[in-house]
């Protein structure tokens, strides 16, 4: 027991030992202000500092109990074996508390940089860290406590607490003594050895219950009541709820589209904003049904600068400030650029209404065949639009 709080001093004054030369080392930083004259006003300083204090007696306590206890027992190898246990376990947890406080008080930032709850990093490390293995010590402490009351048959083991059926060997089908294995001799005979009448263990038996149970759940359940999805209607769901997921990310990705990545939608719902957005800005220069006006006819045939949705987004975000067509990519944001421009293709590209504005530019036709090249031809020899 003296090599147990041995290991307990080692270890807290080892912790402190550092937290004075990291301390001094933060001394010799110029500081604005002393933190350290204010740490003893710092309610959360207070509260573990306290907690450690009333932990360091209960160790105290407990272990002035299990001292006591040990030196009086005679059995020299439970007193061997409990030592070399407890031992173990604060070593180990003492050398590993011990790196974790290096790594962070290499990682801590100088004074006045960052504070913990008011502290600074150093002391809220070191404290917490005192705080743990006085955890672990009582943790410890109780164990040793807890094996010698059990040893001296003043308490039941863990195992023990519990029901017989319960109990791990009970389970298992090993609660039969091996006395009792000569009455459970069969008549199987294998090279000499003579097979046990031994039964399923319970566990498996346990098991095969619980999924008969759970068979008739899972009928009533998707099969009479139709309370939960079958795998075909989950998929199901699942896809529309993917297409709704779809749609949110596009909305939430329209600040992202641009001339390069836009695409055309086919939604209803952002084919509907797109004529809002239409109703709302273009009417006045290309007609309330893209007949054309001021502007040109969008419901022909004929277009100056390309009829697809990479070119007509291009169009209405850039404008072509020559012909009148300003830019609105300061009013509109870019995913209603790709709604308009969508509602364009859809709703009135080759609607040819009537009262039209006579054609301009060139047919849609030849912008496919002729490419870019001769479409830049086309528009620069074009006088009209």
């Amino acid at each position: 027991m003296k090599h147990f709080f041995r290991i307990i001093g080692l270890f807290i004054s080892s912790f402190f030992l550092n937290s004075l030369s990291a301390a001094a080392q933060e001394v010799v930083a110029p500081q604005t202000s002393s933190s350290y004259a204010t740490t003893w006003a710092n309610a959360p300083f207070l509260f573990l500092l306290m907690t450690i204090i009333i932990l360091l007696v209960v160790i105290l306590i407990i272990g002035k109990i299990v001292k006591v206890l040990i030196e009086e027992d005679t059995n020299e190898i439970w007193k061997l074996r409990i030592k070399n246990k407890s031992g173990l376990i604060l070593i180990g947890f003492l050398f590993s508390s011990l790196s974790l406080f290096a790594q962070e008080t290499e990682s801590a930032k100088p004074i006045g940089s960052s504070l913990i709850y008011g502290m600074e990093q150093t002391v809220f490390w070191v404290m917490l860290g005192v705080l743990l293995f006085e955890f672990i010590t009582i943790l410890v402490l109780c164990y040793i406590l807890f094996i010698f009351l059990v040893r001296k048959g003043l308490i039941k083991p863990v195992g023990a607490i519990l029901p017989k059926w319960l109990q791990f060997n009970t389970l298992m089908g090993n609660d039969i003594p091996i006395e009792k294995d000569v009455d459970m001799l069969t008549d199987h005979d294998y090279d000499g050895i003579q097979e046990l009448d031994n039964g399923m263990p319970p566990f498996l038996k346990y098991m095969f219950v619980i999924t008969i149970f759970f068979a008739i759940y899972y009928w009533v359940d998707y099969h009479v009541l139709n309370a939960s999805p079958l795998q075909i209607e989950e998929y199901e769901n699942q896809l529309a709820q993917g297409e709704a997921d779809k749609l949110e990310y596009i909305k939430r990705a329209g600040a992202m589209v641009d001339e390069n990545t836009v695409t055309l939608l086919s939604d209803a719902s952002m084919i509907g904003n797109g004529e809002k957005i239409y109703a709302s800005n273009c009417v006045a220069c290309h007609g309330d049904k893209g007949q054309g006006g001021v502007g040109p006819n969008l419901t022909d045939n004929y277009w100056l600068h390309g009829s697809d949705i990479q070119s007509i987004f291009k169009t209405i975000k850039y404008g072509i400030p020559d012909k009148g067509m300003r830019s609105w990519q300061s009013d509109i944001k870019p995913g209603d650029i790709q709604a308009v421009s969508s509602y364009i293709i859809a709703q009135l590209k080759n609607k040819n209404v009537e009262g039209g504005k006579e054609p301009q530019g060139v047919p849609e036709a030849a912008i496919e065949t002729e490419g870019k090249d001769s479409l830049a031809v086309s528009i620069k020899d074009s006088t009209t639009k």
